[in-house]
């Protein structure tokens, strides 16, 4: 999957302004590309352990898709979300595995700390299970 280093750059941001809470947004592109990383409300009852997208922003993301549909323009819809692990690897932890979603891409960051690096990974879920997906850093158009 080709990702916009902008989308990585507003997740990390996202992530750092969040910390130590979980993150957590919407991933708008198509099925080739992810052109937009749209930051949601987290509203877990425990956002320092987990996330969960505010169903207000979720839908607000959807209207806007189709509206841009009928216009006419490119289609680009909600096709995945992310969130981060503060203190963690992004690695699907057993709560993002029991709350997934097939046909849905996942992206977790993490760690946050002071460095400037943060690793992406990318994931779906396939018949119960997480399976990786890469993720290729794409030019800007």
């Amino acid at each position: 999957m080709h990702v916009r280093r902008e989308v990585f750059d507003a997740i990390a941001a996202h992530a750092r302004r969040e910390s130590p809470r979980e993150c957590c947004g919407l991933l708008i592109g198509t099925e080739f590309e992810i052109v937009e990383a749209v930051a949601t409300v987290n509203i877990a009852t425990e956002p320092l352990r987990s996330y969960l997208v505010s169903p207000v922003d979720h839908f607000a993301q959807i209207k806007r898709g189709r509206e841009v549909v009928s216009k006419g323009v490119i289609v680009a819809n909600v096709i995945g979300v992310y969130h981060s692990h503060p203190r963690s690897a992004p690695v699907p932890s057993p709560t993002d595995l029991e709350e997934a979603f097939e046909e849905v891409l996942y992206i977790i960051a993490g760690q946050v700390d002071d460095s400037e690096q943060f690793e992406f990974r990318g994931y779906r879920l396939q018949k119960g299970q997480f399976e990786d997906v890469q993720l290729a850093v794409a030019g800007r158009s």
